[in-house]
């Protein structure tokens, strides 16, 4: 199966979802571990996906993690 149809966190290929704010597919743990923000093992595959979409690498919570969705500022020109 390609990395297209794969988990971009651990490689999964069941029960995928679209990350809508990084364009990512991840599997329903990986969905669901990052309800509270991202972990950071989880980081370089969202670096990379944000910036293949030449997005800013969003604000993280008050425990440090990435938010599992965000919108990029309302004046980011994309």
């Amino acid at each position: 199966m390609s990395q297209a149809s794969s988990c971009a966190l651990c490689g999964d290929t069941q029960n995928l979802t679209l990350a809508p704010s990084y364009k990512i597919l991840a599997c329903q743990r990986c969905w669901h571990g990052a309800e509270h923000g991202w972990p950071a093992a989880a980081e370089p595959a969202l670096f990379k996906a944000l910036a293949a979409q030449g997005l800013l690498i969003p604000d993280r919570d008050d425990k440090g993690r990435l938010p599992r969705t965000y919108a990029p500022p309302a004046d980011y020109a994309l």
